[in-house]
Order: structure tokens, then C-alpha cells, then sequence
């Protein structure tokens, strides 16, 4: 698994429960990134995504929340599952072929991306193997801080791209 997420210069998520920076180069590094593959997010992201991009097009959206019933007859696509069992990455993992089926617009060696929010991030990142960070270089006054310390599962982080925007890390883990 990879987690991908961006903050400001003090590590700030998000005001008011949705991003606040545009950010057009950080959007297609994002884009780029997890078209074709799955994107495992918790309730509040999702509902925090413009309808006009809700679901993720050409990616399987999985949707963590509590309250499964909830959201059952909620926005009925054929990419998007609610569900409420966190372990639903090894249950792609474990039956690649059968989702590589029954999501065509998947690529044979897709990989999955926790993309947020904050508690999905903390709960996941120590699973992961790869983590995509962009810090902002501005501050946006956040009211959500996402502070993980990776000194102790992952490598010194890969700059993939730096301006005077934004800084793209790369954390490997540690073998």
C-alpha cells in the first residue's frame, strides 16, 4: 500500500473539513499518481470532494465509515464501495484477479492509495510502503494537522520534485 496526501508549511491537512490550497500541479501529481488503482478514503473525504469528481473517475473509491447502512443507497456507481472492514486491503490484495475483472479501468499491477483523512492516514501509513507527501510552501491557517514522525520505518525521503510552490517527498520503508 502507498498513502499520498498534501500540507501546508506547518503540516496543516485541511480548514474547515476540505483543502484549502489550489493547487493545480499537486492535482495532477495526485491524478497521475492513483488513476487506475484503488483509493481507500474515510467518510469525510469522500463527502468533502466536489460532486463533479465524486466518485475518483478511473479508480475503485473505498469508503470507510462506521455507519455502512447509512450510506447503502447513497451515490450508486460502479466504482465506489462503502464499507465498514478496515482489513479491505488484503481482501484486494488476496483476490486481485476477481477485482482486475470486475474493474476494468484498473491496471494489472494496481496498487492502493489511502488518500485521507486524517484518522484513515494514521491508522494506515504504518502499513504502507510508499508515502507520497507535497508540502505546500505557504501557510493556509489549518484547523488539521497531520505531524507523523517516519525517522523510524522509513528511509530519508526522495525529493521528486521541488519549486517555489511545493516540495513532492518520496518515503520508502525501511526493509
Amino acid at each position: 500500500m502507498e498513502a499520498i496526501y498534501a500540507i501546508d508549511l506547518y503540516n496543516g491537512l485541511s480548514k474547515d473539513g476540505s483543502i484549502p490550497w489550489k493547487s493545480k500541479k499537486d492535482l495532477k501529481f495526485f491524478y497521475n499518481k492513483t488513476k487506475n488503482n484503488v483509493v481507500i478514503m474515510g467518510r469525510n473525504t469522500y463527502f468533502s470532494l466536489p460532486d463533479e469528481v465524486k466518485p475518483l473517475k478511473n479508480r475503485l473509491n473505498i469508503v470507510l465509515t462506521n455507519n455502512i447502512d447509512k450510506y447503502n443507497n447513497v451515490d450508486s456507481h460502479d466504482n465506489l464501495i462503502f464499507t465498514n472492514n478496515d482489513k479491505i486491503y488484503q481482501l484486494i490484495i488476496n483476490n486481485r484477479e476477481k477485482y482486475l475483472e470486475r474493474y476494468p479501468f484498473l491496471i494489472s499491477d494496481f496498487k492502493i492509495f489511502i488518500i485521507g483523512g486524517k484518522n484513515i492516514y494514521e491508522q494506515f501509513i504504518p502499513l504502507c510502503e510508499t508515502i507520497w507527501v507535497t508540502k505546500i510552501k505557504k501557510s493556509f491557517d489549518c484547523d488539521l494537522f497531520l505531524n507523523y514522525d517516519y525517522s523510524k520505518q522509513y528511509k530519508e525521503p526522495e525529493i521528486i520534485d521541488d519549486d517555489e510552490e511545493l516540495t513532492i517527498f518520496k518515503y520508502l520503508r525501511i526493509c
